[in-house]
């Protein structure tokens, strides 16, 4: 390895090294504790010269790479959900890399009060998605029929009416979907600690056949996680029509995420 630098995971609660021992990283480098007052930067080695994964060119293009993107995700969310498992962790933006672990450390001084008052808000609590969908029936798919002939005895009105029919099903499909997701979201609100309506998710990322019309984030006490998991199976039965996406727990990603510590 050439030049190296100090990949950051989280920030967490002092976290002992049987938990860091079984984890590893993005370029799959142990990762460790970098230790500053009562707080514990989780970091791994990684490789930032020229030719380096996570040197400055090289990490522009490899972030514009959907199948190396994908897997470092995968390995950056890994690490942190194996820390925040045992410990409050205060997640990490992928790709935050610094000089040094004196840089770290530099930076859990300067930042020691926020990011406590960060891992308090979270301690013995975790991150649930609830996503709703609107519902399937959209009415007739008439933009898929072929445009009647010119002169075609009564076809054109038929096919006119049927599609302003079509429209208005699927504006009538989303008012409601919009609406219950109002309704949800203020439900499961007071079931969690903190919320948050977070932007809805494109149809082509998210390969459903009916737009997502909530994207919801939910800080959860760990002794009601089973209540809130409840609450989502009656909303869901109560909007039979729209489609409930339930998952967690995670670390909380929504809630204290930082661009750096």
């Amino acid at each position: 390895m050439g030049e190296t630098g100090s990949y950051l995971y989280a920030i967490a609660a002092p976290v002992g090294d049987e938990v860091l021992g079984s984890l590893r990283g993005v370029a799959g480098e142990p990762v460790r504790a970098v230790r500053h007052r009562d707080l514990v930067a989780v970091v791994g080695t990684v490789d930032v010269g020229t030719d380096g994964a996570f040197g400055e060119e090289t990490l522009a293009r490899n972030l514009n790479d959907l199948g190396w993107l994908e897997a470092a995700a995968r390995a950056h969310h890994a690490v942190i959900d194996g820390v925040a498992r045992a410990v409050p962790a205060a997640p990490l933006r992928l790709a935050t890399v610094v000089a040094d672990d004196d840089g770290v450390r530099d930076r859990l001084e300067r930042w020691h009060d926020g990011l406590q008052r960060a891992l308090d808000e979270i301690a013995g609590r975790a991150e649930w998605s609830v996503k709703v969908y609107a519902p399937e029936a959209f009415g007739p798919d008439v933009d898929a029929e072929p445009v009647p002939a010119a002169g075609a005895p009564g076809s054109g009105a038929a096919y006119l009416l049927r599609r302003k029919a079509a429209a208005t099903a699927r504006d009538d499909a989303l008012a409601r979907a919009t609406a219950v997701a109002g309704q949800v979201h203020e439900e499961l609100a007071k079931h969690a600690v903190d919320a948050r309506r977070l932007a809805v998710q494109d149809q082509r990322l998210t390969g459903s056949d009916t737009p997502m019309s909530l994207n919801g984030a939910y800080l959860v006490p760990a002794d009601g996680a089973d209540a809130f998991a409840a609450t989502v199976a009656g909303l869901r039965d109560r909007y039979a029509d729209c489609r409930f996406e339930l998952a967690g727990p995670w670390p909380a990603y929504s809630f204290v995420t930082m661009d750096e510590p």
